[in-house]
């Protein structure tokens, strides 16, 4: 198998009634083996592992092989788990490299007139736009290489609307992957304070916003670590110059 992490969806058939995988750790970096969905145990097929001259059942939904030494490879088996019910069984599992969310960034608008801290409820509004912004992640394996196939689900809801949106990104060779998440204009909107910007003068601003809090997850992992940050994004509907004080020479 390639150098990556892999998501894998395949069916068993009567034909083949078990198939193989084997990845191999080219740098001794950890590998994963993990279940979508709910308890495996519960799934028509199961996954066995080789370890030690013997195949080991995997019930949990993640495995994590460590400690593992510069091309040292993994064989797995997914096979049904009661033969005598059929063997044509659709699965899904993700097999590779160990993905390390290593960077994620909701970047502001370019241009954007940022509110500052502490003039909006709540205070602070990590990410600040007119209508876009963009999402930026960088995965890695445990020794630090670029991984492909590390996948994020990307949330957004708005604290007061139905208004939501749900996405995943799957990064490339180079470990990165980005995407342009597109609000569009919104209207109305709470009254933050006024505030002055000094960029070429005293500019005093008045800005009408919207707030959503978005949560980056790493999809190979949830829900089996901690909770993601939640952050906020200021939705800016409008803002308008109120004063102006330009600069003495």
């Amino acid at each position: 198998m390639e150098d990556k992490l892999h998501s894998i969806n395949d069916s068993l058939t009567s034909r083949h009634p078990v198939h193989y995988y084997g990845f191999v750790a080219k740098r001794g970096q950890d590998i994963i083996l993990g279940f979508h969905g709910d308890d495996p145990v519960k799934n028509a097929w199961k996954v066995d592992y080789y370890q030690d001259g013997e195949w080991h059942t995997e019930n949990m939904k993640t495995k994590i092989f460590t400690g593992l030494k510069t091309e040292a490879e993994v064989i797995i088996r997914v096979m049904p788990r009661h033969p005598e019910k059929g063997t044509n069984i659709a699965y899904s599992l993700n097999f590779g490299s160990y993905p390390v969310l290593k960077k994620y960034d909701l970047h502001d608008e370019p241009g954007v007139i940022r509110i500052p801290s502490g003039y909006t409820e709540p205070g602070w509004l990590a990410t600040q736009v007119y209508k876009e912004a963009l999402l930026e992640v960088k995965f890695e394996d445990t020794k630090g290489a670029p991984l492909e196939g590390g996948v994020i689900l990307f949330a957004l809801k708005y604290r007061e609307e139905n208004t939501a949106v749900k996405l995943l990104l799957t990064s490339d060779a180079s470990g990165f992957a980005s995407r342009k998440i597109e609000l569009g204009r919104c209207y109305d909107g709470t009254e933050a304070q006024d505030f002055v910007d000094k960029n070429k003068g005293f500019n005093t601003w008045r800005s009408y916003y919207k707030v959503a809090n978005y949560a980056i997850m790493n999809l190979a992992l949830s829900p089996h670590t901690v909770t993601p940050n939640t952050f906020y994004l200021g939705h800016i509907c409008t803002q308008r110059l109120v004063q102006t004080i330009r600069p003495r020479n």
